[in-house]
């Protein structure tokens, strides 16, 4: 049915350039032109829109590089209008961009508030509507629980270059007129409603999944107010630790990363897995600058502090000034205690830490130990305290469940340590059985460094390593941050069910000489790793492979992701 629904198209598409072209008669000719004119209108740009979106074929350029993980982040409208989803607005504008109810959409840059009403041409700039020139040529969008704003009329606000070719369905974006955004001097995710309920760990060491569940929640605010049960971290992550075991990011990632969460907290209301996490950001105490980036972009991050563990409530800290709710820890111990970053103030007084601090500048920061701490849970942390930033993560794609079919991995507690040939360059390939006959759509790796950059490819048979010599290239780029990452393909080829597929990855980190991530038996935490449900290869060049579960006990980091062919 697809084929010839294809030739239909292709014959109304064939007809309508052949009446276009056909100008051997001027009389006829504007008829034609008059016509056509109709048909554009009326029934040939929906039909060219339809087909544009149900095959993904628009493309994004920014500054002439190709944008990252096309996906199906842009939509064309049935007047040939470009719309991008609000991640795409975050990313490519550096902006806050939130939905609410369905309703409207809220953007904030450079200090100013934009309002847009779903289905409605006209904006409002920080509360005001007077102005004729805030209206667009196109509308705003809510589909399938997302939003979408259109691209040209964003871009203008802007002072960014748009052109849509509407014959390559190529969008490219000029940034070389525009502003650059800047943070704002004061944040905070509470203003913005988008700050998860504060909850109380107990007596238990799960501060680590509180945190994590709290960013997560935070991320998908103020859109989405969902409770994830951080008991079920704790309980069901793939390294197997009770609540007395203690934790770190790193099991709260490869939990969500392998599908095993996020659970409802009230996982007895119809389906308990909503969400899919499907790229995080790392950051280290140093990137002060970029977790503020992540905030306003993104929501809450996790993060690692110092705490004196025998007083729980910090009440005998020396550390902590119980009046102002401040915190700033200035010794050499390694982080105990996981919170969450829900926002910033440049301007907070030096004066409100106890003891001598070298600068203003505190992050607001959610606790896991009940309204009755702090400010109804919530405490400034000094940017100069020694480990805040440490271990941050921030959730940058969190996608519905259904976003894919299966999942194929063998790193069931994700990323425990690197491998590599002493340089930045790498091949990697995992091996995978098809259950189905399905579409390779996305592959999943870490980017153990800033600026990676990689080529992804798939070999749709699989027999041996000679196949991984000349496999079809389906995806490139880079990315800017350290973290976990999803690339949707740019070509999705089909395996067959019963049958062995590899996807491969060529990674390059500047600065890194290991800079494949792997998952081993790293100590007795983990000692659930299991060498035998993985077929990994690691490669120098490309042509000579070598078994990483037989050469280095180790597991592959990289996942597949495929949808079943109907």
């Amino acid at each position: 049915m697809r084929g010839k629904k294809y030739i239909a198209f292709s014959l109304i598409v064939l007809l309508f350039i052949f009446g276009e072209l056909n100008t051997w008669n001027d009389e006829y000719a504007q008829v034609e032109s008059f016509r056509g004119a109709s048909l554009n209108q009326e029934l040939f740009h929906p039909l060219v829109a339809a087909n544009v979106n149900e095959t993904g074929a628009m493309t994004l350029t920014i500054d002439g590089a190709s944008y990252r993980n096309q996906g199906d982040g842009l939509y064309l409208d049935e007047s040939l209008h470009v719309l991008a989803n609000l991640s795409y607005i975050r990313d490519i504008f550096q902006c806050s961009a939130r939905g609410s109810k369905g309703e409207k959409i809220v953007l904030e840059r450079n200090g100013d508030k934009y309002t847009f009403l779903v289905d409605n041409a006209s904006y409002s700039v920080n509360g005001k509507t007077d102005d004729e020139s805030q209206s667009m040529n196109a509308t705003p969008r809510y589909m399938n629980e997302t939003y979408y704003l259109p691209l040209e009329d964003i871009a203008r606000l802007f002072s960014y270059g748009f052109s849509f070719d509407t014959q390559t369905y190529a969008v490219n974006l000029d940034t070389s007129g525009a502003d650059a955004s800047k943070l704002p001097l004061q944040y905070d995710l509470r203003n913005e409603n988008r700050v998860s309920e504060i909850k109380d760990q107990g007596s238990q060491s799960t501060c680590w999944a509180y945190a994590a569940v709290g960013a997560l929640e935070s991320s998908c605010l103020p859109e989405e107010d969902l409770n994830f049960s951080a008991e079920d971290v704790v309980s069901n992550n793939n390294y197997e630790r009770t609540a007395q075991d203690g934790g770190d990011y790193r099991v709260a990632a490869s939990y969500f990363l392998s599908w095993k969460g996020p659970l409802a907290e009230d996982a007895a209301t119809g389906n308990a897995i909503s969400k899919h996490v499907q790229e995080l950001h790392f950051y280290g105490e140093d990137d002060i600058d970029d977790i503020k980036w992540a905030i306003y972009q993104n929501g809450g991050v996790s993060t690692s502090i110092y705490v004196d563990v025998s007083t729980d409530t910090l009440t005998g800290s020396s550390y902590y000034n119980k009046t102002t709710n401040s915190y700033c820890y200035r010794g050499n111990n390694a982080p105990n205690h996981d919170v969450v970053i829900i926002g910033w103030d440049d301007g907070y007084d030096r004066s409100n830490f106890d003891g001598s601090v070298r600068g203003d500048g505190a992050f607001i920061c959610q606790n896991s130990w009940g309204t009755d701490f702090g400010d109804d849970g919530v405490f400034y942390v000094s940017y100069y305290d020694t480990n805040i930033g440490k271990a941050a993560v921030s959730y940058v794609g969190v996608e519905n469940a259904d976003n894919y079919d299966n999942i194929y991995q063998s790193d069931l507690c994700g990323q425990v340590g690197t491998l590599g040939y002493n340089r930045s360059h790498i091949e990697a390939a995992n091996i995978y059985t098809a259950k189905n006959a399905e579409t390779v759509q996305a592959v999943g790796f870490y980017a153990m460094g800033e600026n990676t950059s990689y080529k992804i490819s798939v070999v749709q048979d699989y027999t041996n390593t000679k196949d991984l010599i000349q496999p079809v290239e389906v995806a490139s780029g880079t990315v800017e941050a350290k973290g976990y990452y999803t690339i949707r393909l740019d070509q999705q080829l089909e395996v067959l069910a019963k049958h062995k597929f590899a996807v491969i990855i060529e990674i390059d980190t500047p600065d890194m000489i290991r800079p494949m991530a792997i998952e081993y038996q790293a100590d007795d935490l983990n000692a659930t790793v299991d060498l035998s449900d993985g077929e990994g290869y690691v490669s120098k060049n490309g042509m000579d492979w070598e078994r990483v579960e037989d050469t280095f006990d180790a597991n592959l980091c990289l996942k597949a992701y495929t949808d079943k062919v109907n």
